[in-house]
């Protein structure tokens, strides 16, 4: 796994390791694995349940959808001189799609167009996206180590966020929890766009923008800066305000009732009060001598 310092709740992980795993979950040994390998993916009933395995686990592929390219793109490399390697790409996919096709007949196409047309595989570990239910667990984890108060959170489920007191510790967590900031390497446009597919997120523009709040900044408190990147370069193009405000709004809803008051009835009891237990000396751990 490949990691910049913590890897809190983010995950990276390489093509073949996915592959790997799925090879656990289909059940077929590892020197198979390495067969299929080496003869480049065949087109074989078995490979092609891995592959689909391997393009959902690190969130290339979705069922409903389809493919997202702006993820399954991180695992190949396209040579210096090819500019049509996109375009060629479409093209394969488009054409290689016939009806009746199931989605693991599909995701088996899309894969195999990606690795004829799109560039060489990459075999470096890849930031891995969240899901949508792993973002908003993302974000009420943060919630809870920030421990936001419910006053803030009611706002925050209204659309109130970013003038309140605890948002920009929240979006500073928010940030290093999810990958998208490392404190030795700076805000993660790459892996925002991994998440989020807005191509905005690469334009040179975006990190210009990064690069003026990196030069304003007075090197205190990194949540500042973090708060700064958000509001001047990335609050428009990435949907963390709607995704908070709709984990707010969930946390907000499944507030416990309040306690009903004491009974005033009075109840008599008779209570016996056990002998003390011998006085012993309790155990005192991971003390070192």
């Amino acid at each position: 796994m490949f990691v910049h310092g913590l890897d809190h709740y983010v995950g990276h992980k390489d093509f073949d390791t996915i592959f790997r795993e799925c090879g656990v979950y289909v059940d077929v040994p590892d020197c198979i694995l390495d067969e299929y390998v080496v003869n480049a993916y065949p087109d074989e009933p078995e490979v092609r349940d891995l592959i689909h395995c391997t393009l959902v686990g690190f969130k290339a592929w979705h069922d409903e959808s389809g493919v997202e390219e702006h993820v399954i793109s991180n695992f190949f490399n396209p040579g210096p001189e090819d500019t049509c390697f996109a375009g060629r790409t479409r093209d394969c996919i488009q054409n290689s799609m016939a009806a009746g096709d199931n989605n693991v007949t599909l995701a088996y196409k899309v894969f195999k167009c990606y690795y004829r047309q799109y560039g060489n595989m990459n075999h470096s570990a890849q930031f891995l996206p969240c899901s949508a239910q792993e973002l908003q667990v993302l974000i009420k984890t943060s919630i809870a180590i920030v421990n936001v108060t419910l006053d803030e959170l009611v706002k925050y489920s209204n659309g109130i966020l970013l003038d309140q007191p605890q948002f920009t510790e929240l979006i500073y967590v928010v940030f290093v929890r999810g990958g998208f900031y490392y404190t030795d390497q700076g805000v993660m446009l790459k892996n925002l766009y991994t998440q989020f597919g807005d191509p905005e997120l690469l334009i040179p523009e975006t990190q210009q923008c990064v690069n003026v709040v990196n030069a304003a900044w007075d090197g205190h408190r990194k949540r500042d800066l973090i708060y700064a990147y958000f509001v001047k370069c990335l609050r428009r193009i990435t949907p963390w305000l709607k995704l908070i405000q709709d984990a707010a709004a969930s946390l907000v809803a499944i507030q416990p009732a309040p306690c009903l008051p004491p009974s005033t009835t009075r109840t008599t009891t008779t209570t016996t009060t056990p002998a003390p237990p011998h006085s012993t000396m309790p155990p005192y751990y991971n003390v070192k001598n």
